[in-house]
Order: structure tokens, then sequence, then C-alpha cells
């Protein structure tokens, strides 16, 4: 008798293992589809993986992971960008110590954008970098909701 309990428990306990392992094997095969219509399949399969909220996400939760990384990509670019948006400002407030940390760091960004134009590929050039990602992260998107909503059109099979 204790023997028959405990083949069930381990019968069980394999299929619980395996309708999670198909659940997750779902989720899998919809990050497969996306990225494999990207131009850079490890950065799309990575920013997925390392953003993944459950093993079992749908559809929504990766759309949602594309749209919250491509918006934090902006807003960091924002950030990098309004380094030097804001030296005039400081400068005419007479926040010359602003001014001058602000200035520190421009002759290495003009220089790396310098040598990003003569020199190709470029991996030292943050503002290329952000432009490629931001490129990656838009198409993850377009693909993800294009793929939602045709789930969601689909009309519910019938057993």
């Amino acid at each position: 008798m204790v023997c028959a309990e405990l083949l069930v428990s381990f019968l069980v306990l394999i299929l619980m293992i395996n309708v999670h392992r198909s659940s997750s094997q779902e989720t899998q095969q919809l990050i497969e589809k996306i990225c494999r219509q990207m131009e850079e399949y490890g950065f799309c399969s990575q920013t997925f993986k390392e953003n993944l909220k459950s093993p079992d996400s749908d559809i929504v939760a990766l759309a949602q992971i594309t749209i919250e990384r491509a918006t934090d990509n902006a807003t960091k670019t924002l950030d990098f960008v309004s380094h030097f948006t804001r030296l005039p400002w400081s400068f005419f407030q007479k926040d010359y110590e602003d001014v001058a940390n602000s200035e520190s760091i421009t002759p290495r960004a003009e220089d790396s954008c310098q040598q990003s134009i003569n020199t190709l590929p470029s991996n030292q050039n943050p503002l290329v970098d952000r432009n490629r990602q931001m490129r990656i992260l838009i198409a993850m998107s377009v693909v993800s909701v294009q793929e939602l909503l045709h789930t969601r059109v689909l009309p519910p099979t019938s057993i």
C-alpha cells in the first residue's frame, strides 16, 4: 500500500513537472518566434530572459517587456544627451561648477563620436550602441504587439 501511494505521488510530481515544462515551452516558442525576426537574435533573447517575471509569460507579458525596455533605453539616452544640452542653462544660471562637470566629459564623448565616424564598427560610442538597442527594442515591440493582436483576434477553438 505504501508503495502504491509512493508511486502515485511520484507520478503526480512527474505530471506537474511536465505541465510546467510545457507552459514555459510555450513562452520559449513565443520568444523564438519574435527573436528570429530581429537583426540580433542574441540581444532579443537575452532581453526577454533577463526580464521575464514568470517562466509561463504570455504574449502580453512579452510585449510589456519590450515596451518597458524601450522606455528605459530612451530615458537613459535622454539623460546622456541632457548633459550636453543643459550647458547653456547652467552657464546663464551661473552654475559654473555644473558647466565644468558637464564639459569635462565632452571631449571624451566628442572623441568617441569622431572615432565612430572614422572607424567602423565602433564599440566605444554609447549613442551608437543605444541607437542599435533602441532599433531592436522597437522592432521587438512591433512584432510582439502584432502577435498579441493576432492571438486576440482568433476565435477560441472549440473541442
